[in-house]
């Protein structure tokens, strides 16, 4: 398999780390806008699979001409910039993932437009291509995992997506004491959490407030309970366009980190321009000069820190499905805790920790180039017994739970 990856950063790295390794993949481009961090990319994973190449990844002639001859292009730049990578994927006749997306699709698909009327979806049908959205952790794994649910469902009533964080060992009061930053880049995560979030409710799309909906979740421990409320994100987006059983809820909610949630409630994250002392400007942007850069932390891994992240730094992810099974009411709680530890047996298979999302979304690329739906797709409609399958042959050591109630 040949593949492409835009976008050299946080998660095209790891994914060129993971593909590197892999018998079935012969030929890795990986193209960036800054060639300097493709270079360096390479560099530290030395291996002679890899090709590096500039890309302006939103001039879909940029993408096509290197994505010519490759089998999928991998999509890791900002979710904006889809439709122009999708274009140039299907200019070269190859199939398309991504870890997120959300404009045109959001809003088609809160409008009530079917999958096939999706921008672009009809064109890589007519082409015997799939473009596989949102096939990360969140969404994506989730997803496989709630559809694996569902497909032993009659019907289903509602999905709930819950994540939560927890840090033990000194860390407890990262949120209050330490300056933000959530991994990404700040500003994005930051224009995340004041967004106003899609909610599927009696089985329509609306939109809520940030911070709407707040409850406490009982998360497996040591993340213990936390508070979570509604926040913007795919899930309740494609879940109810492509489940059906009569779903007629889902959200994801997402735990209070206080650091956005005060820059919020404070007009901090606003794109409106405000007078101070008669100068005009925006209040992101002053969260934008004092926050800090978004890093490539897969270049800056520290193995001496495994041991420390293994015993202190935890996340969980659930989805809790209810339905109906036989006339019964069944309700299925799946539990995935944190997907990048343990850090060194992970790093020692892939060259890298940071798999969560650069892991599912090689697997679905493997499952669509073998053969899935074609036109647009989600990470649900992938055959999920397939999808596990991939995923274990990888050697990956990751165990999640399901619960039935």
């Amino acid at each position: 398999m040949k593949v492409l990856i835009v976008g050299a950063g946080g998660q095209g790295g790891p994914c060129a780390s993971i593909l590197s390794r892999d018998d079935t993949v012969e030929e890795i481009r990986l193209a960036d806008l800054d060639l300097s961090v493709a270079q360096k990319v390479a560099d530290k994973i030395g291996s002679p699979k890899i090709k590096i190449a500039a890309v302006d990844a939103t001039k879909s002639s940029e993408v096509a001409k290197l994505a010519d001859g490759v089998d999928v292009v991998m999509d890791f730049v900002m979710p904006w910039m889809a439709t122009y990578v999708m274009k140039g994927a299907l200019t070269a006749k190859a199939h398309y993932v991504n870890s997120a997306f959300d404009t045109p699709f959001w809003e088609e698909i809160a409008e009530g437009k079917t999958r096939e009327e999706l921008t672009l979806c009809k064109d890589f049908e007519a082409a015997g291509l799939t473009a596989l959205l949102g096939c990360g952790m969140a969404p994506g794994f989730i997803n496989v995992l709630i559809r694996e649910q569902t497909d032993n469902m009659d019907r289903v009533d509602s999905i709930k997506i819950r994540l939560g964080k927890a840090k033990t060992g000194g860390g407890e009061y990262d949120d209050i004491i330490v300056p933000w930053n959530p991994g990404w880049a700040p500003i994005q995560a930051l224009k995340d959490c004041a967004d106003n979030a899609i909610c599927f409710d009696q089985g329509k799309y609306g939109y809520v407030e940030p911070y709407a909906g707040i409850e406490e979740w009982p998360f497996e421990e040591p993340v213990g309970k936390k508070l979570v409320s509604h926040h913007s994100h795919e899930e309740p987006y494609s879940l109810p366009l492509t489940i059906g059983k009569g779903l007629k809820y889902c959200d994801f909610k997402y735990y209070v980190c206080y650091h956005p949630a005060a820059l919020v409630s404070l007009g901090l994250a606003s794109n409106e321009e405000i007078d101070v002392k008669g100068t005009k400007i925006k209040p992101i942007d002053v969260c934008a000069a004092v926050l800090p850069k978004a890093g490539n932390a897969f270049l800056t891994e520290e193995p001496a820190k495994f041991d420390y992240t293994d015993k202190h730094v935890f996340m969980s992810m659930q989805a809790e499905v209810q339905g109906e099974k036989d006339g019964k009411p069944v309700t299925s709680l799946i539990n995935c805790p944190q997907m990048t530890t343990p850090c060194q047996p992970i790093y020692d298979l892939f060259g890298t920790t940071l798999v969560n999302v650069a892991l599912p979304a090689v697997c679905g690329a493997k499952q669509i180039a073998e053969g899935a739906e074609r036109g647009v797709i989600f990470a649900e409609q992938l055959d999920p017994q397939r999808y596990l399958e991939i995923l274990k042959a990888t050697g990956y050591p990751y165990e999640w739970q399901v619960t039935l109630k």
